[in-house]
């Protein structure tokens, strides 16, 4: 039987927990703790319960809203004045991260890409970005708008197409670098992508990637002037959050299988195989398997 009053005690007190200053303190810090977490994991827990039909406390179900709306308003207020995360001269790589251009954010993008390129005409350029039932994935896109509208060495360029979300994106794109033996020469990359995407980025890659490599997340400036009224950036900002989540579950996942071994750590390989055994956008594709297998390092599931 679920202790409902125990459950609202709990919430009310991450509540009076998540001040502003305590949620920016996390952003900055590129954080997001395991009470940022279980708010989350609450808020999807009352949802699935209310559509069994359980009598969820109306007290409960209007705490979770205030908590998800404070920490939604606490993440556009950090939007507002940081687009980047460190900065960095002289990139070794540019990393530009594909998405749908319903919007615009693929343009917006580019428009930053392309600055980047010429700005920096000897660095690789790394398009990374798949799709789903498409004629031409996001990286070839990227690419072909690139090439129309600035100055960009081809010879340079590398296509990660295998992508079809951001935990993809970083786990490809390093596999296919040490695939093509040129990982081991880049210590500065600049990532490029949407400012809500930002802090999800950069807590991917700062997982998966060397702490030897410096790297700058690079956010184009679309929406931030009309961030507070625009209903569209807060379903988007929402849906980021809730994204924040679903990547720590792989980590978690491989985290669990591990958690006997000392000095163990979450590396693209270990992060390969459950994304092929537990991410709904990936398993079972032994195509991709055959793609990055020598690549691998050895690594028992």
């Amino acid at each position: 039987m679920v202790d409902y009053r125990c459950k609202i005690e709990n919430i009310t007190n991450l509540y009076k927990l998540y001040d502003y200053e305590m949620f920016l303190y996390q952003l900055r810090e590129k954080v997001l703790d395991e009470q940022f977490r279980e708010i989350f994991n609450e808020i999807r827990w009352a949802r699935e319960i209310r559509k069994l039909g359980s009598p969820i406390p109306k007290e409960l179900l209007n705490m979770l809203e205030k908590l998800k709306e404070r920490i939604v308003n606490y993440y556009i207020e950090y939007l507002k004045t940081n687009r980047e995360i460190k900065q960095i001269e002289g990139p070794d790589l540019i990393i530009g991260l594909g998405c749908s251009n319903g919007l615009g954010f693929l343009d917006k993008r580019i428009e930053v890409l392309g600055e980047l390129v010429e700005k920096f005409p000897k660095a690789k350029i790394l398009l990374s970005g798949g799709g789903m039932g498409v004629l031409k994935t996001e990286a070839l896109e990227m690419l072909e708008k690139l090439k129309k509208n600035y100055k960009v060495d081809e010879k340079l360029v590398i296509l990660e197409e295998d992508s079809l979300d951001t935990l993809g994106n970083i786990v490809f794109s390093k596999l296919l670098l040490k695939k093509m033996n040129i990982l081991c020469g880049i210590e500065k990359i600049i990532v490029v992508t949407s400012p809500f995407h930002v802090i999800r980025v950069h807590s991917l890659f700062s997982r998966v990637f060397s702490k030897e490599i410096s790297f700058e997340i690079r956010g184009h400036d679309y929406y931030l002037n009309k961030v507070n009224s625009d209903v569209t950036t807060r379903k988007i900002v929402e849906n980021e959050i809730k994204s924040l989540y679903r990547s720590d579950r792989i980590f978690n996942i491989v985290n669990l299988k591990e958690e006997k071994k000392t000095g163990f750590e979450v590396d693209e390989t270990s992060l390969f195989y459950q994304m092929l055994l537990y991410h709904d956008l990936y398993r079972n594709r032994r195509d991709i398997l055959r793609k990055y297998y020598r690549c691998l390092e050895t690594y028992k599931i």
